[in-house]
């Protein structure tokens, strides 16, 4: 007997966003940030997505977002681009709007002693017993901290 799923229209409409963390072989020099930046801002308009992308000493943090299919389409070519090792996808979903809807890719470079500072100054996470992604709340406040009102 097969299943047939009726989902309403609107989640049709719904926004894809992606958070991933990566590991960089080693440091990127200013140059080949820059020549990244420049070509995801390129694709991304292209392609209708959004996001912020952090580089934090030889980590990734990345959030994008757009229609379902570009947004799965980025994640795979990501997933296969030599200079990201240890690909770690920590949260994907839908929403109803976009957060970062003027930005291409909002880009910044910054460091481990920078956001230790910033979460320093906030009260620490705790033991989750709810299964609430640690990882992803610290992302969302490192996001919110190092990035412009949008």
């Amino acid at each position: 007997m097969n299943t047939i799923f009726i989902y309403p229209s609107f989640l049709n409409d719904m926004i894809k966003f992606v958070v991933y963390t990566s590991k960089t072989s080693g440091a990127l020099s200013n140059i080949e940030l820059n020549n990244l930046v420049t070509e995801a801002r390129h694709n991304n308009k292209n392609n209708q997505i959004t996001g912020i992308l952090l580089y934090i000493d030889t980590i990734f943090l990345h959030y994008f977002e757009g229609n379902e299919e570009s947004v799965d389409t980025l994640y795979e070519k990501i997933s296969g681009d030599p200079r990201h090792n240890s690909l770690k996808l920590l949260k994907s979903g839908k929403t109803q709007s976009k957060k970062y809807e003027n930005w291409q890719m909002l880009f910044k470079k910054t460091s481990f002693r920078e956001i230790n500072q910033l979460l320093k100054n906030n009260k620490p996470y705790s033991e989750n017993p709810n299964g609430i992604n640690l990882n992803y709340l610290i992302a969302t406040e490192i996001f919110e901290q190092l990035t412009p009102d949008v």
